[in-house]
């Protein structure tokens, strides 16, 4: 149930990213490139946060935090590597 919680959040933040830096639906042009290194950043605190929260005994956030981790870094690996 956990993992499930986490690929449908890291689906869901994957998709949000699509449309809203380079479908071309919310803005003419797709975002610089420079957006991907901030992506990856993000991605790693938010996958930091989700060891915090295990190791300090909050189990019940860590689905949602490694959710976010893979949609934001696996978000920003593909737009730097494919887009």
């Amino acid at each position: 149930m956990k993992a499930l919680r986490a690929i449908a959040t890291a689906a869901a933040i994957g998709g949000l990213l699509w449309l809203m830096l380079d479908s071309g639906r919310v803005t003419p042009e797709p975002a610089p490139a420079g957006v991907s290194a901030s992506l990856g950043a993000l991605g790693f605190l938010f996958g930091l946060g989700a060891f915090v929260m295990q190791a300090g005994g909050r189990p019940e956030r860590v689905p949602l935090l490694a959710g976010l981790a893979a949609g934001v870094g696996g978000y920003a690996l593909l737009r730097l590597f494919v887009v």
